[in-house]
């Protein structure tokens, strides 16, 4: 009988063909063997089916779930449902991780008595090379630390996927069906939920951005995130007030992006409901000179003069005529 922890890895799976494989040999190849490796199909509409079954062919620790298409949060919560293990992990279909990533990080885990362990990422660009940081350091941070970093995505960042869960912590814990930025409602309550969560320096995880990616092209659903991370401080401001003046800053920054995205992007809110969203929201904040007393001049200025509904549209203007922010 096996002494290690079993791990389950969940991947949903829509439309990658090209790059499946080598997402999953990369969690097949793992130096650590006691893996449960859950491959979702979300209805794939290319060969990403008999993909998935090859594997499972290949490979007794595989197991394949086919559903109709429900989107990535519908596809993690399909595996997440049924993983049998002790961790659990969540790896995107057109990502791949170092050989060496679960071993490492559950040993640190273990090590520190740690609930999650979180790991290092590298940003690659559809054919090329890169070299990762290998680094040994590592870190840990109690929730309120963890949740600093994910505010200004450093560190133990926002996503799902470069992460290892203590099942036991997710516990009734999903991801939103039907929302875009999923990961901004998931992150900072699974995090509170951890009383340890150690950092891994190593760039573990290779994050793939490819030109018809999710995330390409900007649309109206993209203001979901907007939801989070307004959630996020709603939370902060109850539970953990020493971060509440820089989540109001980060809120009152998102706000401005997205309203500065939907000027130059006119045609995707034709009703104006984001923008009216986007104000309702900043109109509930009051930002005062001790939240942005840290910032560069420009966020400073152009915060503080967001307060009134007319000077938010405008701070978006001006920002957008400076090509500052976006």
């Amino acid at each position: 009988m096996n002494s290690e922890p079993l791990v389950s890895v969940i991947v949903p799976i829509y439309n990658v063909e090209k790059y499946l494989r080598k997402s999953v040999d990369s969690i097949i190849n793992q130096s650590y063997k006691n893996l449960e490796i859950i491959l979702v199909d979300d209805g794939s509409p290319d060969n990403c089916p008999d993909i998935c079954e090859e594997y499972a062919e290949k490979d007794s620790r595989v197991r394949v779930i086919h559903k109709e298409n429900g989107g990535l949060s519908d596809a993690r919560n399909a595996g997440t449902d049924i993983a049998k293990g002790e961790y659990i992990s969540y790896i995107d279909s057109d990502d791949w991780i170092d050989s060496e990533t679960i071993k490492l990080t559950l040993e640190k885990m273990l090590e520190v008595g740690a609930e999650i362990g979180a790991f290092n990422v590298l940003v690659v660009y559809e054919g090329e090379q890169v070299t990762p940081d290998l680094s040994e350091d590592f870190e840990v941070m109690n929730s309120e630390q963890a949740i600093a970093t994910t505010m200004r995505n450093t560190k133990v960042k926002t996503t799902a996927w470069n992460k290892i869960y203590k099942s036991e912590i997710l516990k009734d814990l999903r991801f939103p069906k039907g929302r875009l930025n999923e990961d901004e409602f998931f992150t900072f309550r699974v995090l509170d939920r951890a009383e340890k969560i150690v950092y891994i320096h190593r760039q573990c995880y290779y994050y793939l951005q490819r030109k018809n990616s999710i995330m390409g092209e900007y649309k109206i659903n993209r203001l979901d995130m907007i939801d989070g991370v307004r959630e996020r401080m709603l939370m902060i401001e109850k539970k953990y007030p020493s971060l509440y003046s820089q989540a109001k800053a980060i809120m009152c920054e998102v706000c401005l992006y997205h309203y500065q995205l939907l000027l130059k992007n006119r045609n995707v809110d034709i009703d104006n409901q984001g923008k009216k969203k986007l104000k309702k929201y900043r109109s509930q904040l009051h930002i005062t000179l001790k939240d942005v007393r840290d910032m560069k001049l420009m966020n400073k200025i152009t915060f503080l003069m967001s307060n009134s509904s007319f000077g938010f549209v405008l701070a978006a203007k001006i920002r957008n005529a400076l090509n500052y922010g976006i």
